[in-house]
């Protein structure tokens, strides 16, 4: 058995093939897609969903649709490039990319316009000219609050408020390089496009710096928001409006100052086929392409408790790969050769490793009763109703409360049950489990 979940192998035009969209998005994928080419709108659209719930996936197989209708799209991981200063040049290069590489009239004229721009949004003349006109002595640090001249010579301060004066008149041409900019984006995304719309899918924008992920999504609004170029934000909603806090203050509605940015929400649909859940379907899908495979009760009665524990808690994609990962040393460190009672307690430890670090620091020390774990790892209400003759309501439960109690109640509960599926030397099963876990960690 792999002890990491293999990443899923999606091609450029694999679309949503069958064996690897698990959760049968293609029709949501279709109806993105249609909404956008039957959309006249300068539309951003931001696709909403938590950490680890498979929104890059969804994008890849969403890209191999559009590739497959040739539609002409751009993939953009913020993340990796937020070490970039100007957002407006990252997103600038990957639209150039788009022009065809032996078009050289139409890469020229791009070049112009986006340099012309740059040149207001990122203020460069300002910078580059304060130091011109004074030899370097001075840059654009001695502006005070106000704008005006901080301590200096008067010379240079002359010099200073003439260059400011001269940029000032200019600001009617900054206005109308900006404008001539959107306009010739608006023709080529026309002609890249011919009937159908541009596709700028931007990726990974929650896990940016606050500054360029909010630099970002201002300069798709304000100077790449034309006719025939629809945008696609891939995010978490949530941690985005924590940016936004973290960059404008606790006070700012991050929600409202969202929404000035975003044309339409939208949050990657739950599977309803056979009324699976997601972790379950996943947890499936990650057991196959982890090479487990069930070959006795023992092994299917693991996998079942496995889908209850992670449903229960209700884990996110990638906390269900930890805890498989957790559970894949245990299985290959002792063989597989594990009994039921020890199998079960396997699952539940791999569980808590991922989601309750600190809980499972108390059980691999022996440190924690069982009443304590019940209550501390929200415990109480796990039960199955055709299991109701047993006192702890689930056999889960049962197995914890009898290998972490004294020699005297475990005797009393093994005569009271057949629970146990054969002897037991020990009941040490819990710390066996941790230490398995304690000899070969990933972190």
């Amino acid at each position: 058995m792999k002890l990491i979940v293999p990443p899923v192998s999606i091609s450029t035009n694999d679309g949503f093939k069958p064996d690897i969209d698990i959760f049968r998005r293609k029709p949501f994928g279709e109806n993105l897609l249609n909404l956008i080419q039957n959309t006249d709108d300068e539309l951003v659209l931001a696709l909403d969903a938590p950490w680890g719930e498979g929104k890059s996936t969804f994008i890849r197989m969403w890209r191999g649709l559009l590739n497959q209708n040739n539609i002409p799209n751009v993939y953009f991981d913020a993340f990796e490039s937020d070490y970039q200063s100007d957002p407006f040049l990252a997103i600038s290069s990957h639209i150039y990319q788009l022009i065809d590489k032996g078009d050289e009239k139409t890469h020229k004229e791009f070049k112009e316009k986006a340099t012309s721009a740059l040149k207001v949004v990122g203020k460069a003349s300002l910078r580059i000219g304060i130091k011109a006109i004074t030899a370097g002595v001075l840059d654009e640090t001695i502006l005070d609050n106000t704008g005006n001249v901080k301590d200096a010579s008067k010379e240079a301060s002359d010099l200073v408020d003439g260059f400011i004066s001269n940029q000032l008149d200019k600001a009617e041409d900054d206005r109308k390089n900006l404008a001539t900019f959107k306009e010739y984006l608006a023709e080529l995304g026309e002609k890249l496009s011919s009937e159908k719309k541009v596709i700028f899918i931007i990726d990974e924008l929650d896990r940016c710096k606050p500054k360029f992920a909010l630099d970002l999504i201002e300069s798709i609004k304000h100077l790449f928001s034309v006719p025939n170029i629809t945008f696609v934000l891939v995010m978490n909603r949530t941690q985005l409006e924590e940016a936004v806090r973290s960059e404008y203050g606790s006070g700012v509605d991050a929600a409202r100052y969202l929404q000035k940015f975003v044309s339409i929400w939208s949050s990657l649909p739950k599977p309803r086929e056979n009324y699976q859940s997601v972790p379950k379907i996943y947890l499936k899908n990650c057991l196959s392409r982890m090479g487990y495979q069930v070959q006795n009760r023992n092994q299917q009665s693991a996998v079942e408790v496995f889908e209850e524990i992670i449903t229960y808690y209700d884990l996110s994609l990638r906390e269900i790969e930890q805890c498989l990962t957790n559970f894949a040393i245990i299985q290959n460190a002792t063989d597989s050769n594990l009994n039921t009672e020890y199998s079960w307690i396997s699952v539940f430890v791999s569980v808590i490793k991922v989601t309750k670090p600190a809980i499972y620091r108390k059980l691999s020390k022996n440190s924690i009763s069982y009443e304590e774990l019940v209550a501390e790892a929200s415990l109480e209400k796990l039960s199955v109703g055709s299991w109701g003759h047993i006192p702890e309501g689930h056999p889960l439960k049962w197995y914890l409360k009898y290998f972490m109690s004294s020699e005297e109640e475990a005797s009393k509960m093994a005569s009271e049950t057949k629970m146990l599926s054969g002897f037991l030397e020990s009941r040490d099963a819990v710390q066996s489990v941790c230490a398995w876990l304690e000899a070969f960690q990933r972190d």
